[in-house]
């Protein structure tokens, strides 16, 4: 009989101790979902991979991957302020590595596999923070805060000591407003000759020899090529250009007839958004990755003053019964704009215009004198490349 009392008195508790760790399983997976969508709504943005689970000890365990210790915090004072105790197995991603791309593009895909999407572009000499690295992959983040995956073969390592020497040397980006190429010697010019590709916004950095009107320069992983001289400008000038609509739209149309590619955003292909973003950056302004994170940035015009836009504003598309964005264009004048639809071609807004598109014209924004503002960065101002 006092076996029988035991064993029930056991199994009463073991179930009281089930339910306590059900509940408290149940209210930190609430927390988690919680805090993941009041501070990290966009996974583009912030990587938040939290999971709840119960040990076999059945202690409550929390663990995961999250990008932003500000959001980690947070998760762990909403934890404790609620009373429930757990194992913290929460891996925070740091600030002290980081990664360049050592090729002119270099394809960002959404998971670690060649066979991933791509999601987006890096090209030479960006600085990449680096979130994590799994066989032979590094998932990064760009400067205008997007997370995707890159090959470690397309990228170099820095530490952060490394990275804050190379903001201390003369650097100079590609602006050049069509591909070129560094050659082997000062007036070499043939097709062995080459030692890399470069394109509009790539960083090297000059050597300091000059001869036969080119510059010797340095790539992020150390070779050395002899380019143009005026291809490339001292990257504090480039930094500090001011606005200049024309000049973006001038990079915009140089591209015309360029192939659309999903996930592409330099000067070899690229997709609606990327040619917003290649545009911007020849003009040293650093936008958001997708039309739908740029449409949430800048002054807001409402679809129906589209007369009032000014060349360089940006035209959104999409949804007219949600309001979706899909699509991205850049404004030049009098109704029309150039945009990556199949290609890099020329359209209108206005509906009496023969090179009118049927698709639904949501807003416009604009970014000129919004520089500084939420999603629009001048590169003079971001702490990453100075």
């Amino acid at each position: 009989m006092t076996r029988l009392i035991t064993i029930i008195t056991t199994i009463l508790i073991l179930s009281t101790l089930a339910v306590k760790v059900s509940a408290a399983d149940n209210k930190a997976t609430e927390i988690i979902t919680a805090t993941g969508k009041s501070l990290a709504p966009d996974s583009r943005q912030t990587v938040y991979e939290v999971t709840c689970t119960t040990a076999g000890n059945g202690s409550l365990v929390v663990k995961g991957l999250i990008s932003e210790g500000s959001v980690a915090d947070s998760l762990r004072k909403a934890l404790a302020e609620a009373g429930i105790e757990y194992v913290d197995s929460l891996t925070v991603a740091g600030t002290d590595q980081w990664a360049t791309p050592l090729i002119s593009v270099a394809c960002l895909r959404t998971r670690p596999s060649h066979a991933g999407e791509m999601a987006s572009q890096a090209i030479m000499g960006m600085p990449l923070r680096v979130i994590e690295q799994r066989d032979g992959w590094t998932r990064v983040q760009t400067p205008d805060g997007y997370i995707a995956w890159v090959t470690n073969s397309s990228i170099v390592s820095r530490t952060a000591e490394e990275m804050a020497q190379w903001r201390q040397t003369p650097r100079s980006v590609v602006t050049a407003i069509y591909q070129t190429r560094a050659y082997n010697t000062p007036t070499a010019s043939g097709v062995r000759d080459v030692v890399t590709d470069l394109v509009n916004g790539n960083i090297v950095c000059p050597t300091g020899r000059t001869e036969s009107g080119r510059t010797e320069i340095a790539t992020p992983d150390g070779r050395r090529g002899w380019v143009d001289s005026e291809a490339i400008t001292p990257i504090e000038v480039w930094a500090d250009q001011p606005f200049d609509a024309q000049k973006i739209l001038d990079t915009a149309y140089s591209m015309e007839g360029t192939p659309y590619l999903w996930g592409g955003t330099s000067i070899k292909s690229l997709d609606c958004s990327g040619l917003a973003k290649v545009s911007y950056l020849s003009n040293g302004i650093i936008l958001m990755r997708d039309a739908s994170q740029q449409a949430l940035t800048g002054t807001r015009i409402k679809a129906t003053d589209w007369p009032a836009c000014q060349a360089g504003d940006l035209l959104f598309f999409g949804n007219a019964d949600t309001g979706r964005v899909t699509h991205v264009a850049i404004y030049d004048h009098d109704g029309n704009y150039v945009h990556s639809s199949g290609r890099v071609k020329r359209n209108s807004v206005d509906p009496k215009s023969p090179s009118y598109l049927t698709t639904p014209f949501l807003h416009a924004v604009r970014i000129a004198g919004n520089e500084g503002s939420k999603g629009i960065t001048r590169a003079k101002n971001h702490p990453w490349y100075f």
